[in-house]
């Protein structure tokens, strides 16, 4: 009686064309029909209208990308969820959060997973890349700049979409909300290994799915964002151990050993649920981690083989042009074809990569974010609970709260990276111009003040290097973001160069086997920091009170005095053996008369060396510009016994070096490429010897017998006056300080024949010189010169003749030893009196 449909997609697939169409247009559903529906089948049958609905536009979309026109998609589904009945029971529904998801195919298969997957991201979205920034390097910056902005929109469009849809099944009701929670939950459970160093991408979900959850995440966190952090209190510290969400057993913690953490996250604790805030943060936390961190560190890695590519590719055209006309140019000339392709295809992924990771507005966010992820870490730690209502007092207790203890150490190192990832990348992007950073400052400043209360070095070398990038001068002129901060902020005016010259000894040992390059890159850094707060008068105040703390400052000394030795030790070689090899090259029927092996070695040898230098040359400058300056502070320091012998040789090896018989030795083509400046260096060394221009110094000098040449002295003082490097009023003082030293030596060579020869028992055994003070080391039995000792174990804290752990307090003063050697030199004294007077005819 009545006309049949005759379809295959009857039932609910009719409604589907219907729905994508926003509602009260041509091609949709009028809204007062959607708003009766609705609510006639609430609870009865809805989802078995809606669910096949929205799966099967789930569906569609999962095969469309970011290119393709799903506005109104995403903008009808975000219109049916500002019903809570919808919203509510989308989130019940078996595809919301499907149970036999894997990481990878969670983003297709559950029933929001490719809304959240649209991005620009190159993993997931290769297409998106090619079709935006193909022949980048022909397109002006303007251009490119125009494409990512477009892009960037787009994501953001999306991003907005998806917070509205899942803000409205949050609101919906308490089990919508917590469905919600377990899907995110349940994503982040699936892509634990997206954190490990090397990731197999098809065991994980893509970074463009992580970021915009992430994203969403943010936007939820924002109410409780203020800058006042008025709502901290909210956030539940035990959250870790009281929620089955999500699970840190296996992560390594910031200060606990794995069997003290497996013990106290299973100790029994009940279960509970927690509040809105709670659960926001932590799930922001942990997608942080998981998505748009690991994304900047993946960045950073693609740039270094990016930046390795165009180099070969660079070497590849090369030897193509080279070897045209020849039988291996046809080879040439593919390789080079092969490796322009490879080369313009990173490109386009580079520019995509920075679409994602260099939007601002998603930086922003998480830097407000991570704002109040360092207040709370500072919280936890604090003895008082009260940061930042009540500034934290510094130092810490010694003992380290095991609340803190047992967080993952990836929070601290998710902190760091952000910053560090802005600081190599991010200027354009102007985040840290517009962001407050007194939460940074206080954040670094209390964890390298306390260093006990976070146990890898590396991650409070990271510390070091966040203050490192935000210090450099952005331009001429133009100081770095964290300069005038750190010249205000009264943590650090009192705290961060005690701070800076303590981990500066620290990290002579790092425990890795890489420790003795870390250590250089380390204190490079923190040379660099320490010379750019230097012009503040609480700064420099700050060094002479820490000088008056011996024992600390003596090892800072010797550390400092160590590095200047090595660092400039190998610059110098190094620029010698660069020397050898441009004199080789330079002689141009000579160096072709070599045999191309031979040539392509030397050359290979030589951009080595040049890399070398570079490091070296600018590691070295800086030490000794902080040498230069720290002792025209304070003297004291740097006179001690157990360091001016050392300082003083070592300084007239390096004048030697500089303007010695082999200085010509230095002379390379373009010395600047190797941040090498000879006068400049020369000066600062000459400054070290005016600053601490005293008798103690003079006779440390004097005693130099391998070094020390009067007429290096001149020489120096001639080159630096030609050049105007130095007042006249510095040479003449330069000139009566090496008076002093002369006269020091005669005085020495007097003494020593006064002396005669020396008993053996007298000599310390380790630099066969006459002991002063003989102390009795317990671990071997052996005596030495307390001096001698006391420098030894600045630099090893074991006895020098077995190992065994020693330390100053140990040591035995042999005051017999003493007396018998003083009664010695009485002696010798009397006879060279009595002798001089004998010999003395005259009337």
């Amino acid at each position: 009686m009545f006309p049949q449909i005759q379809s295959d997609n009857l039932g609910p697939k009719q409604l589907v064309s219907r729905i994508k169409s926003l509602p009260d247009t041509p091609q949709g559903l009028p809204s007062e029909y959607l708003v009766q529906l609705i609510q006639r089948f609430d609870e009865d049958g809805l989802d078995l209208i809606l669910g096949p609905v929205f799966a099967e536009i789930s569906n569609e979309l999962r095969l469309q990308s970011i290119l393709s026109d799903n506005k109104s998609i995403i903008q009808a589904i975000s219109y049916l969820c500002e019903n809570k009945f919808v919203a509510a029971m989308m989130a019940n529904l078996p595809e919301f959060n499907p149970s036999n998801a894997t990481a990878k195919n969670i983003e297709d298969i559950s029933l929001l997973g490719p809304f959240f997957k649209l991005s620009v991201y190159p993993d997931a979205a290769p297409k998106v890349a090619e079709s935006y920034f193909q022949n980048a390097e022909t397109r002006n910056a303007a251009d490119i700049i125009s494409c990512k902005n477009g892009l960037r929109g787009s994501v953001q469009n999306i991003q907005r979409s998806m917070f509205g849809i899942c803000n409205s099944i949050v609101r919906a009701n308490a089990e919508s909300r917590n469905q919600l929670l377990e899907y995110f939950g349940h994503i982040i459970r699936l892509n634990e290994k997206r954190a490990q160093m090397q990731v197999d991408l098809q065991s994980v979900s893509s970074d463009g799915f992580m970021q915009n959850i992430a994203a969403v995440l943010l936007t939820f966190c924002d109410p409780f964002l203020d800058i006042r952090a008025t709502k901290i209190d909210k956030i539940d510290s035990t959250y870790f151990r009281t929620s089955k969400r999500l699970s840190v057993v296996e992560d390594t913690k910031i200060n606990a050993t794995k069997e003290q953490s497996d013990a106290y996250y299973e100790q029994a604790q009940e279960p509970k649920s927690h509040n809105f805030i709670t659960e926001i943060f932590f799930l922001t936390l942990s997608f942080m981690h998981y998505g748009p961190i690991r994304a900047l560190v993946n960045f950073n890695e693609f740039i270094r083989e990016y930046n390795e590519v165009k180099k070969q590719t660079d070497r590849a055209q090369q030897d193509a042009l080279r070897t045209a006309n020849t039988p291996q140019g046809v080879m040439s000339d593919f390789v080079a074809k092969r490796m322009k392709a490879k080369y313009d295809q990173m490109t386009m992924f580079r520019l995509a990569y920075e679409t994602m990771v260099l939007d601002s507005n998603f930086l922003t966010e998480a830097l407000r974010f991570y704002d109040l992820v360092m207040a709370w870490v500072i919280r936890t730690a604090e003895p008082q609970h009260k940061h930042p209502w009540e500034k934290v007092k510094l130092p810490l207790p010694e003992t380290v709260p095991e609340a803190f203890a047992m967080l993952p150490e990836w929070i601290i190192e998710d902190i760091v990276e952000l910053y560090i990832f802005i600081g190599k990348y991010g200027y354009e992007t102007r985040v840290m111009m517009q962001c407050p950073h007194d939460e940074l400052v206080t954040f670094i400043i209390t964890f390298l003040r306390n260093s006990k209360y976070v146990k890898n070095p590396y991650l409070k070398a990271k510390l070091v290097e966040v203050l490192f990038f935000f210090t450099y001068p952005i331009a001429r002129g133009v100081p770095g973001e964290l300069e005038s901060i750190l010249n205000s902020h009264p943590l650090a005016l009192e705290h961060l160069v005690p701070s800076l010259m303590n981990f500066y000894v620290e990290v002579e040992q790092t425990g890795a086997s890489s420790q003795f390059y870390d250590k250089f890159n380390i204190r490079y850094n923190i040379s660099h920091i320490m010379k750019t707060i230097w012009n503040h008068p609480a700064h420099r105040a700050k060094l002479r009170e820490e000088s008056q703390n011996s024992e600390t400052f003596t090892r800072f000394v010797n550390m400092l005095m160590s590095d200047v030795t090595y660092l400039m030790d190998e610059s110098l070689s190094k620029l010698s053996e660069i020397h050898q090899i441009q004199m080789e090259m330079s002689n141009k029927a000579s160096w072709e008369a070599n045999t191309p092996q031979h040539r392509q070695e030397r050359e290979d040898n030589l951009s080595s060396l040049e890399r070398q230098a570079q490091s070296y040359v600018a590691l070295g400058n800086e030490t000794v510009h902080m040498l230069k300056y720290m002792t025209a502070e304070v003297k004291k320091p740097f006179l001690v016994n157990e360091i001016v012998d050392r300082l003083a040789a070592m300084l007239d090896y390096n004048l030697v070096q500089l303007v010695g018989p082999k200085c010509t030795e230095l002379k390379v083509t373009n010395p600047e490429k190797y941040h090498f400046q000879p006068r400049k260096l020369l000066s600062e060394i000459i400054d070290v010897y005016l600053n601490l221009n005293s008798q103690d110094f003079v006779e440390a000098v004097a005693r130099d017998g391998r070094s020390y040449r009067k007429e290096y002295f001149s020489k120096a003082a001639s080159i630096l006056q030609k050049h105007a490097l130095k007042s006249l009023d510095d040479i003449s003082a330069l000139a009566a300080f090496v008076d002093k030293v002369e006269k020091a030596i005669q005085n020495g060579v007097e003494e020593e024949e006064e002396l005669g020869e020396v008993p053996e028992e007298f000599l310390d055994p380790i630099f066969f010189t006459l002991m002063e003070d003989p102390v009795l080391l317990p671990t071997s039995n052996v005596v030495v010169d307390r001096g001698t000792i006391r420098a030894h174990l600045l630099g090893d804290t074991r006895d020098p003749f077995n190992r065994m752990p020693l330390t100053m307090d140990m040591v035995q003063p042999d005051n017999e030893l003493k007396e018998k050697i003083a009664n010695w030199k009485a002696e010798q004294k009397n006879k060279k009196t009595t002798t001089t007077s004998a010999m003395d005819t005259s009337p």
